[in-house]
């Protein structure tokens, strides 16, 4: 979900309309589920929680404890999970903002207001 919020946020700055980028991404090797049936960019699909404020879906707080989980268990094996340690600080970072029971793809709309911040 990180991944492609990351990638339509860049395409949208582009100056690519969100859905036209959706149906290009999803012919390519960008094609999933987070991307064709679970879309986090608000607009592009309708049903689903980014259609709806976030409401409803898989919690924020929900990922931070499977991403917990997944961490704990690299880490019992030996693995350093890299990715899976910067996921879990931007899910935690979302629930400290009080958004733990939003869904989890709202994650899009705290990557825009990272790029934001940095602009000022």
């Amino acid at each position: 979900m990180i991944a492609i919020s990351e990638g339509l946020s860049l395409g949208e700055k582009l100056g690519i309309d969100p859905k036209v980028l959706s149906s290009i991404m999803s012919t390519s090797t960008a094609s999933c589920w987070s991307l064709n049936s679970y879309n986090p960019r608000p607009g592009v699909l309708e049903g689903i929680p980014s259609a709806n404020n976030y409401e409803g879906g898989f919690g924020v707080s929900l990922m931070k404890k499977d991403l917990s989980i997944v961490l704990d268990s690299a880490s019992q094996v030996g693995l350093d999970l890299k990715f899976g340690k910067k996921a879990i600080e931007y899910y935690h970072e979302l629930e400290r903002q009080g958004k733990g029971k939003k869904d989890f793809g709202i994650v899009y709309q705290y990557i825009n207001s990272l790029e934001t911040q940095k602009g000022k």
